[in-house]
């Protein structure tokens, strides 16, 4: 067992050196924020049974919060370092926080890693998820972050062939009695104790450390402690941590500085699964798990005050006002590495929750913590540090054994004097307060009784005035209801005359409502009839237009078609009187070859006036067949614009036609409108 302060050093056995070590220990000191992400689960079972929406949309780095999914009211935007949604799974959770913490531990920091949020929404699946691994020692796809840190602890050591050491403690927090969950004496456990350093930081007594000798026996530590942790059942979840909970992994690496000395370093990681937040009147807890629910609250309530005072830079930060506080004081504006993982459900039925813990963690997000590089211990220094402890012990016992009653050595007998000088200044300051307050409350109760005897006296001088004014009261209203009995006779009897008349102007109202009531009804009936009257109407109508229309395009198909017929034929004349004319011409030159062939001798006059006269009849030919195809051209254009007249002249009797049937039409139902309201 060893006395280690939550930020990892050892106690100093004297107080020279630690001054000396803090005093270095500052100048190299600069502030950070603390990492804060958000993890956002799926609905489950009940979420869904329930029929509760999706309110919260997750990027990157944003997560937006909505009421209802269209938008119509305004929604609340954070920002944080990361942000995962349900689709993440736990290895990419791991790799992108948990790794570059784990990297600083092997640096020689001490770190911090806690999941907040309401109970239900995945902080002990983050934190530890499935702890079963297969025959081959691999980890399950769901294992959480402590499996898988220790893992990677090992994994990265080994390859770089480093020579170190693991050691591993589990502490439980349950209302706010600090418990070790790895102790070996189950059946008298040892109460932990925390108590103040030299520079007022919590420091643990009493936990046990255990020795792992590879990750899987570090997971095999961590499920037996796990199972000694409180859980129970409510309305929220099955195995709901009915307490807070601390898994710290301590690293010894050997460094061989180039003078041959050896150095230790060390670095912590503390992983802590916080107990959900609960509303009682949802969770159904009652009883023992009400008083757990209470006590649960008051460390978180006290945990949100610690940070709200930090993010205000307030001067008195309320630390010790939880154990849960005390314990993480040093992640919380201290010397450590801290990261939070904020996780919510996405379920609008935990709206409020999931608004509490977003406010928690974006007011956790301007937390600035100094953390420093643990000091290298020597191989040397550590041996003489374990050798004044050894012989403080031993003086303890010697003086223990020499006489009667508890006697220690000076050293500590100093140091518990010191610690007891002051605990009697922090009493005196108690004792002072408590008088003043007690002085305050005296002249409080003094005033009170004045002021109280003040408004008895008041009170019953009301009292007998309430009295006279009401006898007064009376006896006026007697006297007025003797002077005025005729009086209110006759208005009663004109109360009842006014009620009479009034039931008779009711009844005939009534009687002419429903004289209105039947002739409105028999209009309706009218209307009705004369709107089917007046469709059937329109419908003959509509029907003798299309006959009328099918008609006259018959017609006019018919008229088309006889005068395309007469053109075809007009056509196929003059073709054969072309050809005829053509054939007669060609008859006529082959005759005159023929004859110029009998008479070669006639003379080339001849022959000149011959060609000269055939020329002019191809000439007279040619006129014919020009002036036949321009009579050709004429007849056609003469004829496309018949036709189109025809069907302009067609178009616009129609329109006429249709015009006046509409108007006929409404002409029709404006005199039986005008009749049904006459009658």
């Amino acid at each position: 067992m060893e006395n280690i302060s939550f930020n990892g050093e050892a106690i100093p056995l004297k107080r020279k050196r630690r001054r000396s070590n803090e005093h270095s220990v500052k100048e190299g000191e600069k502030a950070i924020n603390i990492q804060v992400v958000v993890r956002c689960r799926a609905r489950i079972e009940r979420e869904i049974a329930a029929n509760s929406p999706v309110i919260v949309k997750t990027a990157t780095r944003e997560l937006q919060v909505r009421l209802n999914p269209l938008d119509i009211l305004p929604h609340k935007t954070y920002t944080f370092d990361r942000v995962f949604g349900p689709e993440v799974n736990q290895k990419k959770v791991f790799d992108n926080v948990v790794v570059p913490i784990l990297n600083e531990v092997r640096a020689g920091y001490n770190c911090t890693l806690f999941a907040y949020g309401q109970t239900s929404t995945g902080k002990t699946f983050t934190m530890e998820g499935n702890l079963n691994t297969n025959n081959n020692d691999i980890i399950s796809s769901d294992a959480g972050v402590i499996p898988r840190a220790l893992h990677n602890i090992y994994e990265t050591l080994e390859e770089e062939s480093a020579d170190f050491s693991v050691k591993v403690s589990y502490i439980e927090l349950y209302n706010e009695e600090l418990k070790d969950l790895l102790s070996s004496d189950d059946t008298d456990p040892r109460k932990l104790k925390i108590l103040d350093d030299n520079n007022k930081k919590g420091v643990l007594h009493g936990h046990e450390e255990v020795l792992i000798q590879n990750a899987e026996h570090g997971i095999r530590v961590l499920k037996q402690g796990s199972i000694k942790r409180h859980m129970a059942q409510t309305n929220y979840n099955k195995n709901s941590s009915r307490s807070h909970s601390v898994f710290c992994i301590t690293v010894h690496i050997k460094e061989t500085m180039p003078d041959g000395e050896d150095l230790l370093k060390v670095g912590k990681l503390y992983l802590v699964d916080l107990a959900g937040s609960e509303n009682i009147s949802r969770t159904g807890a009652e009883n023992i798990r009400a008083k757990e629910a209470g006590t649960i609250n008051k460390s978180l309530l006290t945990l949100g005050r610690c940070i709200n005072s930090l993010n205000e830079h307030a001067i008195h930060i309320p630390y010790r006002e939880s154990k849960l506080t005390r314990l993480l004081q040093d992640s919380l504006g201290g010397r450590t590495k801290t990261c939070i993982i904020a996780t919510i459900s996405p379920a609008k039925q935990s709206y409020e929750e999931t608004l509490s813990t977003l406010d928690y963690a974006h007011r956790a997000k301007n937390i600035q913590n100094k953390p420093v590089v643990n000091q290298r211990v020597t191989k040397k220094a550590l041996i003489k540090e374990y050798i004044c402890e050894i012989e403080r012990l031993k003086a303890d016992l010697t003086a223990a054994r020499e006489k009667n009653g508890v006697y220690i050595a000076k050293e500590e007998f100093d140091r518990l004097v010191d610690e007891n000088s002051d605990l009697n200044n922090k009493i005196n300051q108690f004792i002072a307060v408590d008088n003043h307050n007690r002085n305050a409350f005296r002249e409080f109760s003094e005033s009170l009784l004045s002021v109280t005897s003040q408004f008895e006296s008041k009170l019953n001088e009301l009292k007998s005035m309430h009295i006279v004014f009401g006898e007064s009261m009376v006896n006026k209203t007697n006297e007025f209801m003797e002077n005025h009995a005729m009086d209110i006779a006759e208005c009663l009897k004109y109360i009842n005359d006014r009620l009479d008349q009034f039931d008779q102007q009711k009844d005939n109202m009534e009687h002419l409502l429903k004289t209105e009531e039947k002739a409105s009804s028999s209009l309706y009936e009218e209307l009705i009839k004369f709107r089917q009257e007046t469709t059937k109407t329109l419908i003959q109508k509509e029907q003798e237009l299309r006959t009328n229309s099918t008609t006259m395009l018959e017609n006019l198909k018919n008229e088309l078609s006889a005068q395309f017929d007469n053109i075809h034929s007009f056509r196929e004349k003059i073709d054969e009187d072309i050809k005829y004319m053509v054939k007669s011409t060609q008859t006529h030159i082959d005759s005159q070859n023929r004859t110029i062939i009998n008479n070669k001798d006639h003379t080339k006059e001849a022959i000149e006036d011959e060609k000269k006269f055939l020329m002019e009849q191809i000439q007279n030919l040619h006129g014919i067949v020009e002036e036949e195809r321009n009579r050709r051209m004429a007849m056609q254009v003469e004829f496309i614009a018949n036709v189109t007249a025809y069907l302009n002249n067609f178009e616009t009797n129609q329109a006429a036609r249709l015009k006046a049937s509409v108007e006929t039409v409404q002409d029709s139902i404006s005199k039986s409108v005008n009749y049904i309201l006459l009658n």
